[in-house]
């Protein structure tokens, strides 16, 4: 986790919230490597795309958003999807705050985004202008802090750890996380610690989250690490 001392030289930025998107494009420098949508939440059966697999033609994309009737579409960026020091994971909801209303697009835009990344601003950037229609990514607080299991987030019941209003408490954090033993170690898939924007909907945009690292994997489990939990918690929400 040596990437970790670049951010200390970030704490001169003069605007809180843009704080947390300064600090994410110096950490994720490398390309996210896997791809998934998911239907109303549906994270369990996410379509899930590897970057070293070939892009989907259009005939899969139509397969896909035909199989079933959903309101709401929604997008994953993964980077160091096997690498629990390093994950991360950009959640982005495509819901009627959107200037884009097309499902089809939005797919299109997030596979041309993928297949051609550059770097996490010139991602954000597109994004904002392509699908939401202004600057809005990773520039608004941190709204509440949850924990779960990734890609069977709503079936093991996330964690909440902590919402605006309240202190943090890492002890009390540790023992919320301890009591739900199916979070705390799961031979499912690797915990996200999950940072959400906009729940509360009093900003002109769609819900989103990101994912950071919170987990070791330890022979055929994962394990929460509550060093991970405690230093991303910090450098999310300090300002």
């Amino acid at each position: 986790m040596a990437h970790f001392k670049v951010l200390r030289t970030l704490h001169g930025e003069s605007h809180p919230h843009r704080m947390i998107k300064n600090k994410l494009t110096q950490i994720i420098t490398t390309r996210p490597d896997v791809i998934q949508f998911a239907k109303d939440r549906k994270y369990e059966q996410a379509w899930i795309i590897p970057l070293s697999k070939t892009p989907p033609n259009k005939k899969v994309v139509d397969k896909y958003l035909n199989s079933e009737k959903f309101k709401t579409i929604i997008v994953e960026y993964i980077w160091n999807s096997k690498n629990d020091d390093n994950r991360f994971v950009l959640t982005i909801f495509l819901d009627e705050t959107c200037t884009l209303k097309s499902p089809r697009k939005f797919i299109d835009i997030s596979f041309a985004n993928f297949y051609s990344y550059q770097n996490l601003e010139k991602l954000i950037n597109t994004l904002d202008k392509e699908v939401i229609g202004h600057q809005y990514l990773l520039s608004n607080p941190v709204e509440s802090i949850d924990i779960s299991v990734f890609n069977y987030w709503l079936s093991e019941k996330p964690v909440e750890l902590w919402k605006p209003g309240n202190k943090v408490n890492y002890h009390e954090i540790k023992m919320k996380i301890k009591s739900r033993t199916n979070i705390y170690r799961t031979k499912l898939n690797y915990q996200g610690l999950l940072f959400r924007f906009n729940i509360s909907g009093n900003y002109n945009g769609p819900y989103y989250g990101i994912k950071t690292p919170c987990c070791n994997k330890i022979g055929n489990e994962w394990i929460v690490d509550f060093e991970k939990i405690e230093y991303w918690i910090k450098l999310m929400l300090e300002k």
